[in-house]
């Protein structure tokens, strides 16, 4: 698929690229997709990344009426991330988002407000560094 036109094919040779669209809702954070019929089909194996998240910054809408678009942008940011890792504090009710450096952080604050929570106002807190 290039530019704006889609067209539906029934299988994708080996090393090709293509969108599947409907798999979002099965697949966490990253997945093999093959034949299951095809014996010579074999699942790629998970990373292993050795970094793990230690900056940590709050984040919250500042109207609370998109609490709901807050929620499901930081679903889709840890889905599109593998490094990163959204929680949320038991005891301050607040999202938290744990990444591996103050730049990771801001890549992911800007992907959340740009593409994850659009006419959402996000704000941010102060980055803490876990030791």
């Amino acid at each position: 698929m290039m530019g704006g036109k889609e067209e539906p094919i029934s299988s994708v040779p080996c090393g090709n690229t293509c969108a599947i669209i409907g798999v979002d809702n099965y697949i966490k954070k990253q997945a093999t997709i093959v034949n299951a019929d095809d014996e010579y089909s074999y699942n790629i194996r998970m990373m292993k990344y050795t970094v793990s998240p230690v900056v940590r910054v709050s984040v919250s809408c500042k109207n609370a009426q998109d609490l709901p678009k807050l929620v499901d942008g930081l679903r889709k940011l840890s889905k599109s991330d593998p490094l990163v890792v959204v929680s949320q504090d038991k005891a301050t009710k607040e999202h938290i988002i744990a990444g591996c450096g103050d730049l990771h952080i801001e890549i992911c604050m800007k992907d959340l407000r740009e593409l994850y929570t659009k006419n959402c106002e996000v704000v941010q807190g102060e980055p803490v560094v876990s030791y």
